[in-house]
This record gives structure tokens, C-alpha cells and sequence, in this order.
């Protein structure tokens, strides 16, 4: 959660004052699903699928010195040990939201 916080942050752009919209909803399996919003510099179409790959920074993340290519690697290789669903949708320039849907209920 903190990663996937950290990075809406960072890459939100702070002088438009955007968004970050957290919501929790269920699905027909009463999974849970909780989904990140932000309104931020967004995600090429061409990195989208590597974001969870290790060491990889993608075009934003370059500008940023202190990216490392590691945390999304982290967030999705913990889900998968836990189980859980990790995805990602973006589009350049208009954001980023970021959807985990929990095990179901037992």
C-alpha cells in the first residue's frame, strides 16, 4: 500500500492540485477489490507492461533520480505470494489507477 501511495504521489503533478481517490468495492465473488486514482503524469502505453519487471523506471521514472525499478516489482511479487490480483491501467498525461483485489471472503 505504501508504494503503491508513495508512487501516486510522486508522480502527481502538485501545481494542478490533483487528486488521489482511494475506493473499496466488491466483486460478484465477494472479493474485494481496493483501487488507487491519481490524476498524475500517467504511464506510456509502451512501459505498461513492464512496470512490474525489476529495475525497470520507464520514461517518468527517469526523471526521478531516486526511482529504482524495485517497489512495484516488491508490491506484485508480495500479492502473488498472498494470492491477491495486481493491476495497473494509465494513460499518459491523465493518470494511473492501480486495483488489488483481495481472496475472497471465507
Amino acid at each position: 500500500m505504501e508504494q503503491i501511495l508513495s508512487n501516486a504521489i510522486k508522480y502527481s503533478n502538485v501545481e494542478k492540485s490533483e487528486a488521489i481517490v482511494i475506493d473499496v468495492t466488491e466483486d460478484e465473488e465477494d472479493n474485494v477489490i481496493l483501487s488507487i486514482k491519481d490524476e498524475g503524469i500517467g504511464i506510456d502505453a509502451k512501459d505498461i507492461n513492464r512496470v512490474f519487471d525489476p529495475f525497470f523506471t520507464g520514461e517518468s521514472g527517469r526523471r526521478d533520480r531516486n526511482a529504482t525499478g524495485i517497489g512495484l516489482y516488491m508490491v506484485k511479487l508480495i500479492s502473488d505470494r498472498l494470492g491477491h490480483k495486481i493491476r495497473i491501467q494509465s494513460q499518459k498525461d491523465k493518470g494511473t489507477t492501480v486495483q488489488i483485489t483481495f481472496l475472497s471472503k471465507l
